[in-house]
């Protein structure tokens, strides 16, 4: 109702207030039967103008079972839900892996339809056979509509799942005892993207530290992509002729890598030349003496247990008339340089 001599009248109507972020809404005011008047614009549009924060993105770090998994999915997540279409961008880039080797390089733009409070994004992994650290990929978010960032980047982490190498030494044998130095490779079954060590320690069989040979320990480190590493141990030469001796190179302690052979034996070829034998005359002082000691003796002593067969036969002299027929073996105990039979 509009009073004479009035040129207006107001109409109230109450907004009811949410905490929805959505568009600028509409509603119609219309305007009939009119009393004393006449309507020239019988409606008007009534704008409710939206006054809610819109949501926020975020996207949380993910992680492959393994590497051979072939797809993994990142899910970005909304704060609330919104009446509004939300899109925002998104690219990979290498962290510690590598596109193209590790995984496939992805970008693009993400659509949350309107009242969904979340999307995801599939990125391709891609498996090897090498040995290496969990390497990881950056997901980036940017140039988002209808929304703000809180968390604008996610770190995938793709999971090593190759075996670590395994180590290995083989046995070796010197030419002589008179090689001064002996080397001993010590190999990985495979190359490894990761930093390797392991122990070495020489032990005595039948050779002797300080005396056969020296003895030596240490740590190796393989350094990522090596297969293979070296180290020496010295012989000491003597002239006593013996049995080839041995030593044991043992492994232990592996790091980044396991042991399928944790030992070596070394052999240290003996080349001195075997003593000789030599056995002297003798006289008796007359033949009443029941008994003559008759030696033996080598050019040498040795390391090795020697024998040699003794017989008489008859000069002039006639067996079971002059003397009494003999024959045996001596044995010659290592070191010992004399023997003696009656």
């Amino acid at each position: 109702t509009i009073p004479a001599g009035n040129t207006s009248g107001r109409i109230s109507i109450p907004i009811l207030s949410d905490e929805t972020d959505e568009n600028n809404e509409t509603a119609h005011i219309n305007l009939f039967n009119p009393n004393n008047a006449s309507i020239t614009d019988n409606s008007a549009i009534f704008t409710i103008s939206d006054d809610d924060l819109g949501p926020t993105l975020s996207i949380p770090d993910i992680s492959t079972t393994d590497e051979s998994a072939t797809n993994s999915t990142f899910t970005v997540a909304l704060s609330k839900a919104s009446e509004k279409e939300i899109t925002v961008d998104y690219s990979t880039s290498d962290g510690t892996a590598t596109a193209g080797s590790d995984y496939v390089a992805i970008s693009g733009r993400l659509t949350i339809p309107a009242g969904n409070t979340s999307g995801t994004i599939s990125i391709a992994t891609l498996s090897d056979s090498t040995d290496e650290y969990d390497e990881n990929v950056i997901m980036s978010l940017s140039g988002a509509n209808n929304a703000t960032i809180s968390d604008d980047s996610a770190i995938l982490t793709i999971t090593d799942d190759d075996l670590a190498p395994t180590f290995s030494i083989a046995d070796i044998k010197t030419t002589d005892e008179s090689v001064t130095e002996t080397i001993f490779t010590i190999s990985l079954s495979q190359a490894s993207e990761k930093e390797i060590n392991i122990d070495y320690a020489t032990s005595d069989i039948s050779a002797t530290a300080g005396w056969d040979y020296y003895a030596t320990s240490g740590t190796l480190t393989f350094s990522a992509g090596e297969i293979s590493k070296t180290f020496p141990i010295k012989t000491l030469a003597d002239s006593i002729d013996e049995i080839n001796e041995t030593a044991n190179i043992t492994l232990s302690n592996p790091i980044n890598a396991t042991i399928v052979d944790n030992s070596a034996i070394f052999t240290i070829t003996d080349d001195d030349k075997p003593p000789t034998f030599s056995i002297g005359d003798i006289t008796t002082s007359d033949e009443s003496a029941k008994d003559s000691l008759i030696t033996v003796s080598l050019s040498l002593s040795s390391g090795k247990d020697i024998t040699v067969d003794y017989a008489t036969s008859d000069g002039t002299a006639t067996a079971g008339f002059d003397y009494i027929e003999t024959s045996g073996k001596l044995t010659f105990v290592a070191g010992e340089t004399s023997k003696t039979f009656p």
